[in-house]
This record gives C-alpha cells, structure tokens and sequence, in this order.
C-alpha cells in the first residue's frame, strides 16, 4: 500500500506544496487509488498535481465525518473526478456541524447542497461495511475510554456532537491491520477496540484530537502509555489535530513506534 499526504496543517520539505488547517490522504492499494478527506480546501488537488497524482483517476473517495476541513474541497473534487463513489456516514444527513471554542459559533459543515447535485454517487454508511477483502468501513465505536476533551467545544445542531457521523478505514494486509482515522474524534482507544476483531493492528493512520490546552500532561502520559501497554507493536502516525504537547509525549513514550506526517508526507507498507 502507498500513501500520501495531500494536506496536513504542517508544511513538509517539497516546496510549492500548501498547507492547511485540514486533512487528505492518497493510497494506493492493490491498484485501486482512494482519497481519504478532502481537507478545507482546493490545497488538496493543487497539491497532487504537484505530486504527481491525477485527482480524475481516484476510484473511491471516504469523508471521515462532517466537518469542513475534512470535506471543505468537495466541491473541487466533484469538478476534477466524475467517476469515484464516495462513502460518507448516513448520520451526516441533514445535520449542521459548529465550533464554539475561543467563544465563537461557527458552521464548520459539509456543504450539503454538493450531495443533492450528485446524490448518484454517494454511498451513505449506517454501519459497519466490509466493501472488500481489504477494506472495512469502521462507524459504531464503543465509549469505554474517554473521548477527546477538545469535542467538548463541538456542536451537531444545537446539542453536543457525539459523533456518530465518524468513519475510520480499516485496511487487512498480509502483515495486519492499517487503521486510518483522520481525526479520532471517538478517540484512538475505542477506535482500536472497534477495530481489533479484524486482527492485529500494526498501524494507527490520522489525528488523535488531543488538543493543546484540553488533556493535561499527566493525562496525555496516560494515554500514551496505555496504549504503549496495549498494543506494543503498533506504530502510530499523526498529524492535523495532534497538538505539539500530545506529539512531544507520544512521542516520549512510543519512541520509534512514533512517526509525524506533514503535507507531501510519503510511505509504502506492505
């Protein structure tokens, strides 16, 4: 499997490439090519034709949940690529996403109005999928760990978002499992549990939304080492919503199971 970064909120070493507040991801697996997320904006198509890799050729695309920095550039990709289906929760149906952290309301939705146009080509997820023998769309998570403290400050309508419009990817190689979960809003904990009936996890592929000024140190040491205990031979790459506090911890206690994406971040895992 390959992968790539399109766009992270870390700008990377290959010059030109634009960095946002926002996430995408490009694999390959077995030939067929996906993109995870669309990040805020164009960023993630400008990006690729940078890379080298043609957004009209992406045969599926997965929106993680309903937030615009992970779907802000659908409008993009829908005007690049006519042909890919696109996997988005079923929860996401006419709801409103907000942000009240620094005190301020603000929409941070998908723009529902791009399903309507082309209703055809989305897939709307209301469950657990197995699309086929290597890939599974991961949507009920347990809430046995605490979640982010950080979704404290976010809204689905008027009430606080439990997130059931989250999609992790889960991906069987001959090695194990790659798990992909852009954000982790139910957290990486009860993202692994949700996921360990596949197998042995090898990777954890995304964001945790551990926040800067939400988990304290003591907190953040906790979780880190948990996980350490857990699940010692999983190595975690994150980026986007992993505040430095989280990512200096991690990667304290993970050592070399610990690797940092940015924008134009590369990998191949077999």
């Amino acid at each position: 499997m390959e992968l790539c970064v399109l766009v992270d909120n870390v700008s990377g070493v290959h010059d030109g490439l634009i960095a946002e507040h926002g996430f995408s991801m490009w694999l390959n697996i077995d030939g067929e090519q996906w993109l995870i997320d669309t990040g805020e904006s164009d960023a993630f198509a400008q990006n690729a034709t940078l890379l080298g890799i043609d957004i009209a050729k992406i045969d599926y695309l997965v929106l993680s949940h309903g937030h615009r920095d992970h779907c802000g550039g659908l409008e993009t990709f829908l005007s690049l690529n006519d042909k890919a289906k696109i996997y988005v929760s079923a929860n996401i149906k006419n709801n409103r996403y907000y942000s009240t952290r620094r005190g301020i309301k603000r929409n941070i939705s998908l723009n529902h109005s791009l399903i309507k146009k082309q209703s055809h080509r989305f897939i709307f997820i209301d469950n657990d999928t197995k699309l086929n023998n290597h890939i599974s769309l991961i949507s009920s998570f347990s809430s046995t760990h605490t979640k982010p403290l950080a979704n404290d400050t976010l809204l689905a309508n008027d009430s606080p978002d439990d997130f059931n419009h989250e999609i992790a990817i889960a991906i069987t190689t001959r090695n194990g499992i790659i798990i992909i979960s852009p954000c982790s809003h139910n957290g990486v904990h009860n993202t692994l549990d949700a996921c360990s009936h596949l197998g042995c996890i090898t990777h954890y592929i995304g964001g945790t939304h551990l926040v800067d000024d939400f988990e304290s140190n003591d907190e953040l040491l906790t979780l880190a080492t948990t996980l350490k205990q857990h699940y010692p031979n999983l190595t975690l790459i994150t980026g986007h919503c992993t505040g430095n506090c989280a990512k200096n911890i991690l990667q304290e206690v993970l050592n070399d199971k610990f690797i940092e994406f940015y924008t134009g971040f590369s990998l191949n895992i077999d």
